[in-house]
């Protein structure tokens, strides 16, 4: 799939490509990076702190095939998941593997296949398989599979896949489809268990139809959504789906979160904006405080105006502090400040505070941002940092250029950035993070198509 893109905002000429998912190539000018933080008019000091992350610790590593999108999480006792692609077994279908460590993320235990079916998981270097842990050994996971259908756009179908181990990931049984009353295609999604148990699911419906032939075709008689449901049997069965918002951005990541009754979905919207211009793409967040039996409208997170023909595949990120206010990073395009900001709501997603800068200049291409938040309150960042290549290259494509991985602290308003990045050698996929305790580890593909860890004991 290419999509033709432009944009007034940041002089963007850009197309999106499928390279493992999908590449972006954005034409640039040459700009410096320096970047200030102010919140209110009232500068926020940016501090360098230095690195406390261990040595890069290697999971795995395929000699013939990416392994893109790796994900973890830690669960309250210290022990720390990680879950990889790996193992290319046809042209469009891959396999899914854990790995824990008990260790602080020193040694790790030999790998565990999730998908029950071979070859069930879509090789995407754009959406990490999602994973949740139940308070009795569950462990939950949740990804898309990819099927050919020559007549769909780009000659593949995903549906979401689910699967759960009852045995601490030690064993998956036979997973399942998360099914819809009507064909579609499921995009982008996203996966998060509450505190009481219940599975929250969010992700990009693509409708689709069977044409004469017998043969799936997208359906135009129905928009594009936004949608979501959720499972509070333990992931036995999933309720009747729900719409969110009609025509978001097509292809840009999707956020779940959740806490008590307290859930919040996160997506990049579209916007009209007006005749011959292109539309508007901010995020947005909507919220639910009854377990998510309905949904707010959608609220902007922040008013960036951004305006963009096309998808940057990047999302707003979300977690839930102790004192359950939200906090929410994301990439912005918007005219003379591109880059990553961060902002928090106080009153379950109705406002948001006045964004602050986490890394703005006059040009940061799409950045991948990551967020989670650690038992001091304290809001943990990381992202892949083209912004050198930016200014250096006149093209930068995500779908192969490399990037390091920077992290930043954010407490109390103040950005605390590190002095040098998480990894020795540049990156080539999705980095992800998590924190539990006194542990946040990040994880991530290298060019040579290994999977690397490294953990922070505070």
């Amino acid at each position: 799939m290419c999509i033709r893109d432009s944009t007034k905002s940041v002089g963007i000429v850009a197309a999106i490509c499928a390279v493992v998912g999908v590449s972006a190539i954005f034409l640039l000018t040459d700009t410096d990076n320096t970047s200030e933080v102010f919140e209110n008019n009232q500068e926020i000091s940016k501090l360098d702190i230095p690195t406390t992350f261990s040595e890069p610790i290697k999971i795995s590593q395929s000699v013939e095939n990416a392994q893109p999108s790796p994900n973890v999480i830690i669960s309250d006792e210290g022990k720390i998941y990680v879950l990889y692609q790996d193992t290319v077994v046809n042209e469009i279908g891959t396999n899914l593997y854990l790995k824990t460590s008990t260790d602080n993320g020193k040694t790790f235990s030999e790998p565990v296949r999730v998908n029950s079916l071979d070859g069930n998981v879509a090789l995407d270097g754009r959406v990490p398989p999602a994973i949740s842990l139940g308070e009795n050994n569950e462990v939950f996971v949740l990804w898309a599979n990819q099927t050919e259908e020559p007549e769909m756009r780009m000659g593949v179908y995903r549906q979401l896949i689910f699967a759960k181990s009852l045995d601490d990931g030690q064993t998956f049984p036979s997973s399942m489809q998360i099914k819809t009353d009507l064909p579609a295609g499921k995009y982008f999604q996203d996966m998060k268990l509450s505190n009481d148990g219940i599975i929250h699911v969010a992700w990009l419906n693509g409708p689709s139809k069977l044409n004469e032939e017998g043969n799936l075709v997208k359906d135009r008689d129905r928009p594009r959504t936004l949608e979501y449901t959720q499972s509070v049997d333990g992931g036995q069965t999933f309720d009747t789906t729900k719409s969110l918002m009609s025509d978001p951005c097509p292809c840009c990541n999707v956020q779940v979160t959740a806490e008590d009754e307290n859930v919040y979905v996160s997506w990049r919207a579209a916007f009209p904006n007006g005749e011959d211009k292109p539309a508007i793409r901010d995020m947005v967040i909507a919220s639910s405080t009854d377990n998510g039996k309905t949904f707010s409208e959608p609220v902007r997170i922040a008013e960036d105006n951004f305006e963009f023909d096309g998808c940057v595949h990047v999302g707003a990120p979300m977690e839930i502090d102790s004192k359950g206010n939200l906090h929410t990073v994301w990439y912005t395009g918007k005219q003379g400040a591109p880059g990553m900001y961060y902002s928090t709501s106080t009153d379950n997603g109705k406002t948001f505070s006045e964004p602050i800068e986490v890394l703005v200049s006059d040009w940061i291409p799409p950045q991948r941002i990551f967020l989670t938040i650690d038992a001091n309150d304290t809001v943990w960042v990381t992202w892949e940092d083209a912004t050198g290549l930016s200014t250096n290259d006149r093209s930068w494509r995500y779908g192969d250029t490399q990037a390091m991985i920077y992290t930043a602290q954010i407490h109390d308003g103040e950005v605390i950035m590190a002095d040098k990045p998480v990894n020795i050698n540049e990156s080539k996929s999705l980095t992800a993070i998590a924190s539990s305790q006194d542990i946040v580890s990040i994880v991530w593909t290298e060019k040579d198509n290994s999977v690397m860890i490294a953990s922070n004991q505070q």
